[in-house]
């Protein structure tokens, strides 16, 4: 085989490479349904769209030929060093926002069905739910420079177990790999009243209750960015897009929630340090029963049916998994 051909057969292999791993990441690694965001004259434009959209999207944008290029020129080493490689830069370009929140009493939040499938204005006008919805995408594309973005509220269709089902199960992989996870503490004021609120106190110094949910446990652990943000949608740290690293804040949550700085800093998941990871989640609550179950899936990296209406048969299923991977005599003390 002549050198030419020897190259061109490499050049081809990459190529092959680079879009086999651009598209296993969006259909396994991306969330089912996303917000695409647009601006019309300042206002904000959502559209619910699916991972066939966002493939043909980035393909438009060249970012598959963009990487290929990149590794080509480069040379990166062969096998799977390279394939790791390639899957860290698609991440980092197929960005999209997720939203941490607690929802709204009775029906305020947008849903699924009520999303549009083309692009659509939100008027100014709205309930508070689609109020958040404006600010969380408006936030997401001016300072987070991400076009899409993810709402439990209304980017999952519940109506199909199936899709319930892989959202839930892939929850904590979806915030994880987020280019950055916008936390709104919608009863925290600023970051001064961030550092009043104390654990067991009321009024002006209790705690926000983002703090007391099951599901952002995962929330503020999964995501390798984190931005805070009060009750007006502003920031709790000026001049930084990750809170992760701010000592500030993570102190303050590691006293609110004693999880330890390590934790909070990078959090691996696992079935190991049960009782510690038990001891965060009793004191956080589910508005269904089964959820207290479900929302530890990804904390610790088990697979888990999802059956609602089980009640508390979820925990005692959870529990099941967990010991048959840890084998201390600890697992009970929390």
């Amino acid at each position: 085989m002549s050198a030419s051909v020897a190259a061109t057969d490499s050049h081809d292999r990459l190529k092959d490479l680079v879009e086999d791993v651009f598209n296993e990441y969006i259909t396994n690694e991306m969330p089912i349904g996303l917000l695409h965001i647009t601006k019309n004259d300042q206002k904000i434009m959502l559209q619910l769209v699916d991972r066939d959209f966002v493939r043909e999207h980035f393909k438009e944008k060249k970012v598959p030929d963009n990487i290929h290029a990149d590794f080509a020129e480069n040379m990166v080493v062969d096998g799977e060093e390279r394939e790791d490689r390639i899957r860290e830069r698609v991440k980092k370009e197929l960005k999209y926002a997720i939203l941490s929140h607690r929802w709204l009493p009775g029906k305020q939040e947008p849903l699924y069905h009520q999303m549009s499938k083309e692009p659509k204005e939100v008027p100014d006008d709205q309930e508070p739910g689609w109020k958040k919805l404006q600010s969380f995408c408006r936030t997401a594309k001016d300072v987070h420079d991400c076009e899409f973005a993810w709402s439990d509220t209304c980017c999952i269709d519940k109506a199909s177990s199936s899709e319930l089902d892989e959202s839930i199960r892939s929850m904590f992989r979806w915030y994880r790999n987020s280019h950055v996870c916008i936390a709104l503490l919608s009863e925290t004021a600023d970051l001064a009243a961030l550092q009043l609120q104390e654990k067991g106190q009321s009024g002006e110094k209790a705690v926000d209750a983002w703090f007391e949910r099951g599901w952002t446990l995962q929330e503020l652990l999964a995501p390798s960015q984190i931005k805070f943000y009060g009750a007006n949608w502003k920031p709790l740290i000026q001049g930084s897009t990750n809170d992760r690293g701010s000592k500030v804040i993570m102190k303050k949550i590691e006293l609110l929630t004693d999880i330890n700085m390590d934790d909070l800093e990078s959090f691996t998941p696992g079935i190991d340090r049960v009782p510690e990871k038990m001891l965060w989640a009793s004191r956080r609550r589910t508005t269904r029963m089964e959820d207290i179950a479900y929302c530890l899936i990804g904390i610790f990296d088990i697979s888990l049916m999802i059956a609602y209406g089980e009640g508390n048969r979820a925990f005692f299923r959870l529990m099941e998994e967990i010991i048959k991977r840890y084998d201390k005599w600890d697992l009970f003390l929390w």
